[in-house]
């Protein structure tokens, strides 16, 4: 399984934590209590012929209204409104200490099982038809987990479990919360002529063979229940501006994609419509300027990645190995799990992940929260200190002795949640500032006797592979890049990924930035796709390599565009 990550904007440097204005939806909260009821009677009612009973049921309904608007160079191109409904049913045939899930809870997410076409819900606010689609959905989930449980213990007759002391789930007091943040207005009218009015600057540039903008609105209401008690409401708006440019280079054919994305909280922190086409116009001539830059093929050694670019490699690098669930699953590689307050990772980083951080200098964090999706309030984990991992991302499935979770279990839709990233805060213990990077980057250089060094000032995304079979290794997507001489000098170039095994180049990060930047987006990993935010500094990487990317040259159009 690979993990990828689609990046986005940076925002200001600070960070807070603000209570959003809250409000209470009658509607939302009758739904939510009959769920709860619903739950408990499961809990009590649900028995097959020479089974137990669910020792646990729950409910995590997610409301989604939405709105998306796109056109290209001026004209409308696609406008759609959505509500949907869907819900995660939980139910757990065992015992807290053992039940019948395995492997983390890692699989448990397959579009083939049959609870994935009863995980969506009617929409309205009447209880009877979500209370039938709950009671059909929570039927198969028990069928579901009686079978996996009966596949369970065969499996242990050939196999032996090492977790098998650790327990299934584990137990908390019931929350009650049911705030929710009031959501801001979405004008339909001013959004679509926004859209239309930014993709007309491709028509002054006929080298671009896509000028496309996007603008989407996505109000997320979350109600999660549990039979133990739990009632926790919690409300989520994104939005997300883009523009999608392809820039085709005439003498070579070689197009370069580049997208300005933001990921944002509110219509608010967007920009204004002169600022977004200025913004473009900007990237256009950059654009230019990329394709009069070499191509580098192939390159190891010192890389200075700035801030985005560095919080890309962590997530890559790190993160995904830092999510307790994989500690469970006898499939992935583990690479850290017997890296506690060892020496394996740099003493110059570190790194914690915390969800309840909202913004950063007034723009918001969409990565965080004030409740996981299996109910549990938000926590701070710290993850690297000292050059050692100190801690893992949890939910409620046991990693270790005394286990607590720390409020990282999340999903997109129908999956089952597991430990994630969430808000990860990279920090430096003894910051430079980019004079100095430079520095130390030409002083390797020299060092070693290379023609130059790399900087990487942007990447668009990346993924990695962290299972048992597979190659440990990762990949950023670069967008923007130069050489670095050293007599000083400084080159744009083109064409190259960066890429790398996880020990090896985070074990060879020798310096961190004092300069931070916030990077607002979406990964994605068995439980699907869900919101993340990364704030980190620059790094200078000892030795990274990087790659020819995989681009093809196109054919040349055989007549132009109507406006060229």
């Amino acid at each position: 399984m690979s993990h990828d990550r689609r990046s986005s904007r940076p925002a200001p440097r600070s960070v807070g934590r603000v209570e959003p204005k809250t409000t209470s939806d009658p509607n939302v909260l009758r739904i939510a209590r009959a769920a709860l009821a619903e739950a408990h009677r499961a809990r009590e009612q649900l028995r097959a012929p020479g089974h137990r009973r669910p020792y646990f049921v729950s409910y995590l309904l997610r409301d989604e209204e939405g709105f998306r608007t796109e056109a290209r160079y001026g004209t409308l191109f696609a406008e759609e409104r959505r509500r949907e409904r869907h819900c995660f049913s939980d139910v757990r045939v065992g015992s807290y200490r053992y039940d019948h899930l395995s492997d983390g809870g890692l699989l448990d997410n397959s579009r083939e099982s049959e609870h994935y076409e009863l995980s969506r819900l009617p929409v309205g606010s009447r209880v009877d038809g979500v209370l039938h689609g709950l009671w059909k959905l929570t039927e198969c989930r028990y069928r579901e987990a009686i079978e996996s449980l009966l596949r369970k213990r065969a499996d242990e007759l050939h196999y032996r479990d090492e977790h098998r002391g650790l327990g299934a789930l584990q137990r908390v007091d019931p929350v009650v919360d049911t705030r929710l943040r009031e959501l801001p207005e979405l004008d339909v009218t001013h959004w679509t002529r926004f859209a239309e009015k930014a993709s007309a600057v491709g028509k002054r540039h006929p080298e671009l063979t896509t000028c496309a903008v996007e603008v989407e609105a996505r109000h997320l209401t979350r109600s999660f229940v549990s039979s133990e008690g739990s009632l926790v409401l919690d409300r989520r708006p994104i939005w997300s501006l883009m523009c999608h440019l392809t820039y085709v280079v005439p003498e070579t054919g070689e197009y370069l994609p580049w997208s300005i994305t933001y990921h944002v909280g509110s219509p608010e922190e967007l920009p204004s419509l002169p600022a977004f086409r200025r913004e473009i116009g900007r990237t256009i001539r950059l654009l230019r300027e990329i394709a009069r830059a070499p191509t580098l093929r192939a390159y190891s050694g010192p890389v200075w990645l700035d801030p985005r670019p560095a919080g890309l490699l962590v997530h890559e690098a790190l993160g995904h190995r830092l999510e307790g669930n994989r500690l469970l699953s006898k499939g992935e590689g583990q690479t850290f799990r017997d890296a506690l307050e060892t020496g394996l990772l740099p003493p110059v980083l570190r790194v914690t992940d915390d969800p309840g951080i909202t913004e950063w200098e007034g723009s918001t964090l969409i990565g965080s929260y004030r409740y996981d999706d299996e109910g549990t309030a938000a926590g701070a984990a710290e993850l690297i200190a000292g050059g050692g991992v100190r801690g893992f991302l949890t939910g409620r499935m046991p990693v270790g002795p005394r286990h607590r979770s720390n409020g990282h279990a999340r999903a997109e839709s129908f999956e089952r949640p597991v430990s994630r990233m969430a808000v990860t805060v990279v920090e430096a213990e003894e910051a430079v500032d980019d004079a100095t990077m430079r520095r130390l980057l030409i002083e390797e250089v020299e060092r070693r006797n290379l023609p130059f060094g790399v900087r990487i000032l942007a990447a668009d995304g990346g993924e990695t592979a962290t299972k048992a079979y597979d190659f440990q290794a990762f990949l950023g997507e670069i967008k923007l890049a130069t050489r670095i001489f050293p007599d000083g000098r400084e080159e744009l170039v083109r064409g190259v990924n960066f890429v790398g095994t996880p020990l090896n180049v985070v074990g060879g990060i020798v310096a961190a930035g004092n300069r931070c930047e916030v990077d607002n987006s979406y990964c994605g990993a068995e439980s699907g796709y869900v919101p993340v935010s990364t704030i980190s500094p620059s790094v200078l990487v000892e030795d990274l390599e990087l790659q020819s990317d995989a681009r093809r040259p196109l054919g040349a159009y055989t007549y132009p565009l109507p406006w060229a």
